[in-house]
């Protein structure tokens, strides 16, 4: 098999364009809230409906998606995402507007666990560490897209940038079926046996037996992309608010200063492959990761320095996060150990405990600033880190080969090696 790169390049894109379903509705918030009476509750709840689909159902999502087939639930999650935008473009209430944004988000699930798997399922596998840090890349990217896209068109009418994402996702759902007729045979779904029809060997019982150990295998990188995500959502959220309290910022200036600062995850997510060519563990990129953007966070809210230093502060931190889902998602075949069908179960496990994160970091520093201040906010940050890359440890040992303790057998004539010496 030859790696793919142009397909490769469709399925990056696709997801690109699913993360931007994330960074649609920032800037189109105050006209929602004018045009439909929304509270600023409601408004965030739009926003944040398609991570709470993550949280509740990403891993039964992934299991889902490996019965049914990964370039099959790939399109149909471009389609739900594609009525759900026409929907958005619709609603008159928030409640209508709450449920379509909710079934954006089962769509969303669909396509960052499909698209993922048929990546390493269309790349050689000595290609999918480069492939899959590639895909590390979508969600920064697609939301610092469609927020800028968004933003320029917001004077067309929200109803209208609606009305457009929706025909962009039709189209992309064109191509991921005509792309899925090029690759048929691909992760085909598992066949549906009767009950009457099985034997009494357990098959079933023995598939479950497995998932569920791949599962324990994988918890300690969850838990890792777990505590990233809390902490890039967390400064992501909370560093306009502090630009703003103790810099004395205007909210606009802010805000503007914090999404700038917030694109360079993007610049270290694409450094990751590099890395991974010379030879960095992904275990060891997480844990770096997690470790040098706390730091580099940590310094900067302590630092008497002036606010463009202190800026470029968060930007290196963003910078060097931007290593920890790439590097993630590079690992996952490995731990799936080439079984193409536990690909799509892990990233589920991963959308699942990222959704988790992002839902937890802002309250969660929000609170913390409010009993401690913002002079102990690197604490919590540094805690989370610290607790994230000591679990990148047990990932490293799970993923070690056995020794071997055996030696082969010795030539006729041959004298065997004694355990402890020689080759073997």
């Amino acid at each position: 098999m030859t790696t793919s790169w142009a397909r490769i390049g469709l399925h990056y894109a696709i997801g690109v364009l699913a993360a931007g379903q994330m960074g649609l509705v920032p800037p189109l918030v105050p006209a929602l809230q004018r045009d439909l009476d929304l509270s600023l509750a409601e408004a965030e709840a739009a926003v944040s409906a398609i991570t709470l689909m993550g949280a509740l159902f990403g891993l039964a999502a992934g299991r889902w998606c490996e019965t049914t087939g990964h370039a099959r639930s790939l399109a149909i999650g471009l389609l739900v995402m594609a009525i759900a935008a026409a929907l958005c473009a619709l609603v008159e209430q928030a409640i209508p507007l709450l449920a379509a944004r909710g079934l954006a988000g089962i769509g969303y699930l669909m396509v960052v666990i499909a698209a993922p798997s048929l990546m390493a399922a269309i790349a050689e596998p000595r290609h999918h560490p480069i492939a899959l840090s590639l895909w590390g890349t979508f969600v920064p990217a697609g939301i610092a897209l469609a927020g800028f896209a968004s933003a320029g068109l917001a004077g067309m009418g929200w109803r209208m940038v609606f009305w457009l994402d929706a025909l962009v996702l039709a189209l992309a759902t064109l191509a991921a079926f005509l792309s899925s007729r090029a690759q048929r045979g691909t992760f085909p779904a598992a066949p549906r046996v009767p009950r009457f029809a099985r034997d009494d060997s357990g098959g079933d019982r023995h598939d479950m037996a497995g998932s569920l150990d791949l599962l324990k295998q994988a918890l300690p990188l969850a838990f890792a992309f777990f505590c990233f995500a809390l902490l890039f959502l967390a400064l992501a959220g909370l560093l306009p608010d502090y630009l703003v309290e103790r810099r004395g910022l205007a909210p606009a200036e802010a805000g503007r200063l914090g999404a700038v600062a917030a694109i360079f995850a993007i610049a270290g997510s694409f450094a990751a492959p590099w890395f991974l060519r010379r030879g960095v563990a992904p275990a060891k990129m997480v844990a770096l990761g997690l470790l040098g953007s706390t730091v580099a966070a940590a310094l900067s809210f302590s630092l008497a320095v002036p606010v463009p230093l202190e800026v470029a502060g968060f930007a290196l931190a963003y910078a060097v996060g931007g290593l920890v889902p790439a590097a993630s998602f590079s690992f996952v075949p490995a731990l799936a150990g080439g079984g193409a069908r536990g690909v799509g179960l892990l990233n589920g496990l991963l959308a699942q405990t990222g959704s988790l994160g992002s839902l937890a970091g802002p309250p969660a520093l929000a609170l913390w600033i409010g009993w401690a201040g913002w002079e102990k906010a690197p604490v919590l940050l540094i805690i989370v880190a610290v607790a994230g890359a000591a679990a990148t440890l047990a990932v490293r040992r799970a993923s070690r080969p056995p020794r071997t303790t055996s030696c082969p057998a010795p030539p006729p004539g041959g004298r065997a090696n004694r355990p402890g010496r020689g080759s073997c």
